[in-house]
């Protein structure tokens, strides 16, 4: 389960790291601190880590130089959170090796959809922990389908497809700019697959009947996914089986 994962937080802002720290271990994960590079290298060597949340700015210090360093272990999870919103930064931190990306502020919600679903690749693990959900809808990641109500076949998705509805949700309601969208996939600059894909995933979505979801476009930016509510709708958006 995810919630046996052991998880270090490279964060200097300490305040921040002990809040993210607690509220990781209140969603039962073991959450260990370390205020820089040099700290980090003693906890792992000790202890081991299965998810590193790396901050790039840690004084002095620059957290790509650890992203680089982590790259060839391939069971670790690398989630970077930083103040930097550039879209450069994202591409040299996803270039670096981080499964994902997010800026401060952030909702512990969207960390907690991100570390899960970092986890489940990383860990490649069992099927009670491969369903994420918002409100009727689920996305299962092992088979690359989508379930909702009142259907008795599922919506087949591509990988690409899976990966990129994935990150939407994962996002809670907030739009996920293209650089994000294109992670784990070769890309250049120009590169407007993501589009094609969106356009594919919306068609599907229509033709089955799925208009509880629906991917909106924001300008120069990239996408984000809304869960449109009906008097049929029970209970609040959920991740996790």
């Amino acid at each position: 389960m995810t919630g046996d994962a052991r998880i270090i937080i490279v964060e200097d802002n300490l305040p921040l790291a002990r809040a993210v720290a607690r509220w990781l271990c209140s969603q039962g994960y073991a959450a260990l601190l370390a205020g820089g590079l040099a700290d980090f290298r003693a906890q792992y060597a000790e202890r081991g880590a299965d998810l590193v949340l790396l901050d790039l700015n840690l004084g002095g210090e620059d957290g790509l130089t650890l992203a680089r360093e982590l790259r060839e272990e391939r069971r670790l999870g690398l989630i970077i959170m930083t103040g930097r919103d550039e879209v450069q930064d994202r591409v040299r931190g996803l270039d670096a090796g981080a499964d994902d990306y997010v800026v401060k502020p952030f909702a512990m919600e969207e960390l907690g959809a991100r570390v899960r679903a970092v986890l489940r690749r990383r860990l490649h693990l069992p099927d009670a922990d491969r369903v994420i959900r918002l409100g009727p809808v689920a996305l299962d990641l092992v088979r690359s389908e989508l379930h909702g109500p009142g259907r008795a076949e599922p919506v087949r998705l591509t990988e690409r497809q899976r990966d990129i509805l994935q990150r939407l949700i994962a996002a809670a309601g907030e739009v996920v700019d293209r650089v994000e969208l294109q992670a784990h996939h070769p890309w250049e600059p120009g590169d407007r697959s993501v589009d094609v894909h969106v356009s594919a995933i919306r068609r599907k979505l229509a033709a089955t009947g799925m208009q509880a979801l629906q991917i909106t476009s924001v300008r120069s930016r990239g996408y984000r996914l809304d869960l449109i509510r009906t008097t049929g709708d029970m209970g609040a958006p959920t991740d996790g089986a």
